[in-house]
């Protein structure tokens, strides 16, 4: 930026021609008050510290010399004085002070006003003021820019005695301008990351806590309190080695500059519901490559575990499927055979025991494979308005015997109300209603009282409760009930409730179980109401 050719005369016959005296002190007429000062001064807060740093760096560069800073926005208000204390308080008595406004048409020749009429650089020495009270003074103004934004910020300008101007004032200026506006220009950037980092700290759903290199604890995020169970205060007042999961892992990467990637860690909370985060945590680095703190970051993959097990059990189901297909009637055509002999040596059997319980254990086999058989391909259906009340009254009248046998009542918690229809197949529904009255009379081995209801709820869906007075699971029976192979029961499959799963699917239902040991289990099932539309069905 160079300073271009200003003719002095020429502004000082405008300054005439406005009726300025040369020979006065003018006055200023606009001046901010205190609180509209300090307004201004907090808006330009970046610019005065800037203006502050480098002028006590680049002052230094000349020792003896009197000089006064004064820096001003962009409408020629100073808001900022630092320098020589002699100046100072001269200009002041003049009535420049922090607060009032620099303007050609009060003030005459100032090097303020012209830096922000011609964004140039200017001097004005000596006899080039107007006013003569100003021609022992050496004046020289810069324009200050926003480089980000590409606006004009105000001026920065020195001052000294006239006994002292040298053209390496202006000089000096452009280098505190360059200086300035780069620092201003990393402010700002800085300023961005900060509100950058804050963003994804606080919507991530990730949870990240930050440490110093010293290991204090500096930052942390509303998910990383959920999830240590801490507030974020607290955690603020510990150190990294203290820091709940993750404290080994960031002494670690503070101490010896070492990554923890992919860590699993389980907890189980005083609900006994098992939570698994994966940790990552992380030594951080400046621009020199020295160790300047670390993070750590904590994911909740406890759903995706869950998927995996459902995968899992998904790969254990098309197993089965695949050797229930391959074997099935393999082992069913000779387990024909071997039950039609063994009822044949019927009279040879020495002891009747043992043939009653051969004969229950090939039933038991041939039971077994029926439920593969029914896991290993698609079921025919046959869907269509069902009503879940005459189903329900159809099943309980089939399962009737069985609980007469074990001393089992079971009580309809349901008058006969109007029906309610689903779309179905009515052998599959059946199907589901058997297994879960089967599974109920199990639990009841000294018999007991099977409840079963059936009504709309709010939300317009079917529901049926079938529920007893058994012996109950436990928490962790209950977690893995469904899964392949697993049961409570010792003759047990642990296929039945996986079909019932399959046609509930299918159906677009959903089972919920709800069981205390020692007290019973409730399961509640609920059926989208539909009459006329054709459910999809799932595979």
């Amino acid at each position: 930026m160079k300073q271009n050719n200003i003719c002095f005369d020429t502004l000082k016959k405008e300054c005439a021609a406005r009726g300025l005296d040369p020979k006065s002190i003018p006055s200023f007429k606009h001046i901010l008050d205190a609180e509209a000062l300090a307004a201004r001064q907090r808006q330009h807060a970046e610019f005065i510290h800037a203006v502050t740093y480098f002028f006590d760096k680049f002052i230094a560069l000349l020792p003896g010399i009197p000089i006064l800073a004064t820096a001003t926005d962009k409408h020629g208000y100073i808001l900022h004085m630092i320098g020589d204390s002699s100046i100072k308080e001269m200009v002041m008595k003049l009535g420049i002070q922090n607060g009032v406004q620099m303007t050609n048409e009060y003030n005459g020749i100032s090097s303020v006003c012209l830096a922000l009429d011609y964004q140039q650089p200017v001097g004005i020495v000596g006899s080039q003021h107007y006013h003569h009270y100003l021609h022992n003074a050496a004046c020289y103004s810069i324009p200050i820019w926003n480089r980000t934004q590409n606006e004009e910020i105000g001026t920065l300008s020195f001052m000294t005695a006239v006994d002292f101007a040298h053209p390496l004032f202006l000089s000096l200026l452009m280098t505190m301008k360059e200086s300035i506006e780069r620092e201003l220009q990393l402010m700002k950037q800085n300023e961005n990351l900060r509100l950058l980092n804050e963003l994804i700290m606080e919507t991530t759903t990730s949870g990240l806590i930050v440490s110093d290199k010293e290991g204090n604890i500096i930052n942390v995020n509303k998910a990383a309190e959920r999830m240590v169970k801490q507030d974020k205060q607290s955690l603020l007042s510990e150190t990294a080695a203290d820091c709940p999961f993750v404290g080994d892992y960031l002494e670690r990467a503070l101490s010896k500059g070492l990554p923890s990637t992919d860590i699993e860690r389980t907890f189980t909370s005083t609900s006994g519901r098992e939570t698994t985060y994966l940790l990552d945590v992380l030594p951080i680095f400046d621009q020199t490559d020295t160790l300047a703190g670390a993070f750590a970051q904590l994911r909740d993959i406890t759903q995706r575990k869950e998927t995996e097990q459902m995968l899992l059990n998904t790969e254990k189901l098309a197993a089965v499927g695949q050797m229930a297909a391959s074997a099935a009637h393999e082992i069913r055509n000779p387990l024909t055979t071997i039950r039609g002999f063994i009822q044949l040596l019927k009279p040879s059997f020495f002891d009747q025991e043992h043939f009653n319980l051969v004969l229950e254990e090939i039933d038991r086999i041939n039971l077994i494979i029926s439920e593969f058989l029914i896991l290993s391909k698609p079921q025919a259906t046959c869907f269509g308005e069902q009503n879940l009340i005459q189903i329900l009254h159809d099943t309980i009248a089939l399962s009737q015997p069985q609980a007469s046998m074990s001393n089992v009542q079971i009580i309809k918690d349901f008058d006969d109300p109007s029906p309610i229809f689903i779309h179905g197949d009515g052998n599959q529904l059946k199907q589901v209603f058997i297994n879960l009255f089967k599974n109920s009379m199990d639990a009841m081995p000294g018999g007991g009282t099977l409840s079963v209801d059936v009504h709309m709820n709010v939300q317009g869906e079917a529901i049926a409760v079938v529920s007893d007075k058994g012996v109950g699971m436990t928490n962790e029976q209950l977690e893995q009930l469904g899964n392949p192979f697993y049961t409570t029961k010792k003759d047990g499959t642990g296929l039945g409730l996986m079909i019932t799963q399959r046609i509930l699917k299918q159906h677009g239902g959903s089972i919920d179980v709800q069981s205390t040991e020692g007290k019973g289990t409730t399961i509640t099932l609920r059926f989208p109401v539909k009459k006329e539309e054709t459910l999809k069905q799932h595979e």
